[in-house]
């Protein structure tokens, strides 16, 4: 309990009770009630008739305000009052009033009130001060939170943009090489967040050769993109630019590192398929191994070359390979956010699922490939909260033969 002389303190100092002698101060402490509040108890609710002024003693209170889509929290400190706005115009209360620490707070009733506080004109004057100050605190309250969220919307447009500008960037993963029927390409990028870190790519390097990648940059949001649409530039560049694939992830490594003081890094697989000789060169650069499924055989990892993630050590090297397919050999690449798929029970996906779900599947086209391994994740993780960002690319050689054998 509060003592009478903390009491008298806390009154003394408060402006409604400016200019008012001793006398009439402890007439009202001991005409009032102390009201002992725990946190999260309610004061005040909002739109209810209210018949006393409440003075905050100790701990804290905090009014709620809600104003169309905008609701704000204004602490209310020991010796500040509530209740004086419902009383003085006699209607329900405009706020909740929500103890926010363990509190005191004196219970002046709405006798004590017009008998002894509100009639004199010491009274009214500390009175108006009152409401006036507390309207301008409420009122500045609502603007900066309104300002807050528009700043927000203006945040969330902004992302939404710039996830519009990345989607742009990667090519359309539903019509890759449409007037190249030696080869069936399909890919799809599903961002955590606005914006994201995974990429493919896919285009034609001359009128043999086509460049597949897919890649992730570390992080997520804005950071990962900025570093993905980097590296996805670059990396495209250099691949156009260099006629031997083993020049490619080295020169991009260089360029990665130079002002990357936040050591950010992408993980690659690039891949130049040689349209006229079968023959499909590629690096990997700490990325996770594709599946093939090779000569008609099953799917399985593909045995992929040493090479670390890109943009972390200086003097990286990394490998190149290079096999000799034939047509119907398929490979399917992915990004992290596959084997990371977690459903409620924290249970990841993984490579095993991945693997047996693509071996389930009875000759696909790419598009059905990797859409009905969108509904298996899906239907996994069950409504579990995506943390990281999917992408994945499938692509089968269908050769020269087979083309003319079609037509």
């Amino acid at each position: 309990m509060v003592p009478s002389s903390t009491i008298a303190k806390l009154v003394v100092q408060h402006e409604l009770f400016r200019g008012f002698p001793k006398e009439v101060i402890n007439l009202v402490i001991n005409q009032s009630k102390i009201r002992q509040l725990h946190a999260g108890e309610v004061l005040i609710h909002s739109g209810t008739t209210n018949h006393s002024l409440f003075l905050v003693l100790d701990g804290e209170l905090k009014v709620i305000i809600q104003k169309a889509n905008t609701q704000v929290a204004i602490p209310i400190k020991p010796g500040e009052c509530l209740g004086e706005m419902s009383l003085v115009e006699e209607r329900p209360t405009s706020a909740t009033a929500v103890c926010h620490l363990d509190s005191q707070v004196l219970v002046i009733s709405e006798d004590v009130f017009w008998t002894h506080l509100a009639i004199s004109r010491q009274g009214v004057k500390n009175l108006m001060g009152i409401m006036a100050e507390r309207l301008h605190r409420n009122n500045q309250a609502l603007i900066k939170e309104m300002e807050e969220q528009l700043k927000y919307k203006q945040l969330e447009k902004d992302f939404q943009t710039a996830g519009n500008i990345q989607a742009n960037i990667v090519p359309n993963g539903a019509h890759l090489f449409p007037q190249r029927p030696e080869i069936e390409v399909y890919a799809r990028t599903q961002q955590a967040r606005a914006v994201g870190g995974d990429f493919y790519d896919a285009i034609a390097l001359d009128q043999d050769r086509i460049y597949l990648a897919i890649g992730d940059a570390t992080g997520k949001g804005m950071p990962a993109a900025l570093f993905m649409m980097r590296a996805f530039t670059s990396l495209r560049f250099l691949v156009s630019n260099c006629s031997d694939l083993s020049e490619v992830l080295p020169a991009l490594n260089k360029t990665l590192l130079k002002k990357n003081d936040d050591m950010m890094f992408v993980s690659l697989w690039v891949g130049v398929l040689d349209l006229k000789t079968s023959v499909l060169t590629y690096v990997n650069g700490g990325h996770h191994p594709p599946f093939a499924a090779l000569r008609g055989g099953t799917f399985q990892p593909l045995e992929v070359p040493n090479g670390p993630i890109v943009g972390v050590v200086e003097e990286a090297q990394f490998e190149v390979a290079t096999m000799q397919i034939t047509p119907g050999d398929t490979f399917f690449l992915y990004t992290d956010g596959l084997p990371e798929a977690y459903n409620m029970n924290n249970v990841a996906f993984e490579a095993d699922r991945i693997k047996a779900s693509l071996n389930s599947l009875k000759d696909p086209t790419m598009q059905s490939l990797i859409c009905d391994l969108e509904t298996e994740v899906a239907n996994f993780v069950d409504g579990a909260p995506t943390h990281d960002d999917l992408t994945m690319l499938a692509f089968r050689y269908v050769g020269e033969d087979s083309v003319e054998k079609g037509k």
